[in-house]
């Protein structure tokens, strides 16, 4: 494990609440390793929610290539009629 590093910080009468709660519930040992976890959740979400650079890259690559885009009323319309002809297909065999 890396060297501790000690800050001081300043958080809301509802924030300090919250760590309280959860550390206090048994759900943390301390207020340190329940704000560390939700840094390190934190961070996750922000990188992509665990994709690396690349993979993300490449689903925007498959996006652009996939054509023109279309609003969600227009998809849901194209996925209802789809769904109710391979429901017509599979009902006539």
């Amino acid at each position: 494990m890396p060297p501790l590093e000690t800050l001081r910080i300043e958080v809301s009468a509802e924030v300090s609440e919250i760590i309280e709660e959860a550390v206090g519930s048994g759900q943390f040992a301390s207020a340190s390793e329940m704000v560390s976890s939700a840094l390190v959740d934190w961070k996750t979400s922000r990188l992509g929610h665990g994709y690396t650079a690349e993979e993300l890259r490449q689903f925007v690559d498959e996006a652009e290539a996939s054509g023109e885009p279309i609003d969600g009323k227009t998809a849901m319309r194209k996925i209802q009629s789809e769904l109710e002809d391979y429901i017509a297909r599979r009902a006539t065999r």
